[in-house]
């Protein structure tokens, strides 16, 4: 297939490249450039005059396991509507590792339409797991990992079946955490980690950049680390000293009051200095806590509603004060419906995230932090043909991406605009 007279985003510079052709072979981008010739009588070509191409999109904090127990159409719909949209790969971050094998070979053999998916597998954490009611609708969602033995074990289970990824969650020992670290490295696997529910956290921010963490998903993430000084000695107090569950809520409910008013912008700053000289990029869901900020009060209890507030407005805070330094920020929404992806990008542009950055995140960033980047995120030579033709140029504004021309995945067409 030959891709004529495309504008081109170049992720490298952040700048569109006018007028150049895009030769695919066997599935994969061959030449990028400017091509007046081919002698393949065979050659599919394909005018995109006035159209504007960017790699195809990852989804970097999806949850796809619940699409295994949906019926098959209804399974085939939302996977297919993905790279419909021009979402050509998934970051999957926490599901049961048999069901996530066996959806990816189905999508990689052709029996499913569908992203690639780069799965976790299981959500790792200190026994008993948060979300362990989720193993009776889908065993193994999350695993208890209380030993070294425990961390040995499910790193050779994970690297035998084929997770691109380690998950790690909420409440762990140091020791375990770092060990496990550790091995995810041996074996090839970068780990991203959630360090729960605000404001007490065992793997903070920092214990889990020193561990060799590259990766945070939520963007509350950082809260208790940037607290005001007088805030940082009660929670650090709370945190080391066995006080009970009351007096930790009432001090998590001043501090939600307090919302960005409790954060330190200088104990910020010293963070984001530490993200940017380690290389960590951060997952915000911006839209999985303005979705649940917006339920009625009368749904979820007055306290809960308080708290969604507290911590859709500081995710959005960190994400601003982030996306003005340049920390690499990905692009994902906490589920398996693929306009959330596209809702993101627009969150994190009312951030103030440009254009430019915001597909950064959904394409070359996520390619570099999984180690896949010389076959993802970037329309150059010797990467997969995935590619979203945009129908307006999404460096003036982000919304174009939702109005695509046409769709490649391994070279093939999987979406193209018609007329009719």
């Amino acid at each position: 297939m030959l891709l004529k007279n495309l504008n081109v985003f170049d992720v490298e510079a952040g700048v569109i490249r006018n007028n150049l052709d895009v030769l695919i072979e066997n599935g994969i981008l061959s030449d990028v450039g400017r091509i007046d010739e081919v002698d393949d009588q065979n050659l599919c070509q394909v005018e995109c005059s006035g159209k504007f191409a960017i790699p195809g999109l990852f989804e970097c904090h999806a949850h796809l396991v619940g699409l295994t127990a949906e019926k098959d159409e209804k399974k085939k719909q939302v996977l297919a509507d993905f790279v419909r949209k021009g979402i050509t790969q998934v970051r999957d971050v926490g599901g049961s590792l048999d069901r996530m094998e066996a959806m990816k070979d189905a999508v990689s053999s052709g029996k499913l339409p569908g992203p690639e998916i780069f799965y976790s597998g299981p959500m790792l954490e200190k026994g008993p797991p948060f979300w362990e009611r989720h193993n009776e609708a889908f065993p193994g969602f999350t695993v208890a990992i209380d030993t070294k033995e425990d961390a040995r074990r499910i790193m050779a289970e994970l690297s035998e079946c084929g997770a691109s990824l380690v998950k790690t969650f909420n409440k762990f020992d140091v020791e375990v955490h770092r060990y496990l670290v550790d091995r995810a490295k041996d074996c090839g696997l970068p780990v991203t980690h959630d360090p729960g529910m605000p404001l007490f956290h065992s793997i903070p921010m920092d214990i889990g950049i020193n561990s060799g963490v590259r990766c945070f998903e939520h963007g509350k993430s950082p809260w208790p680390l940037v607290l005001k000084d007088d805030l940082k000695l009660e929670h650090d107090r709370l945190l080391t000293s066995a006080a009970d569950e009351e007096t930790r809520r009432l001090f998590a409910v001043r501090v939600h009051r307090l919302s960005i008013e409790s954060v330190s912008s200088a104990r910020l700053g010293e963070l984001i200095d530490i993200m940017l000289e380690k290389d960590v990029c951060i997952c915000p869901t911006l839209h999985a806590f303005a979705a649940i900020a917006e339920h009625p009060a009368e749904e979820m209890g007055e306290g809960s509603k308080e708290v969604c507030r507290a911590m859709d407005e500081i995710g959005r805070h960190f994400t601003q004060e982030m996306g003005k330094r340049n920390v690499r920020i990905l692009v994902g929404h906490d589920g398996a419906n693929p306009e959330f992806t596209l809702n993101e990008m627009q969150l994190l542009k009312k951030c103030g995230l440009s254009e430019s950055e915001i597909i950064k995140g959904a394409t070359i960033y996520p390619a570099q932090w999984l180690g896949v980047e010389k076959k993802y995120g970037s329309i150059l030579p010797g990467r997969k043909a995935n590619i979203l033709v945009l129908n307006q140029n999404p460096l003036e504004d982000i919304q174009n991406v939702r109005i695509p021309y046409l769709v490649t995945q391994n070279g093939k067409i999987v979406f193209k605009e018609t007329n009719e």
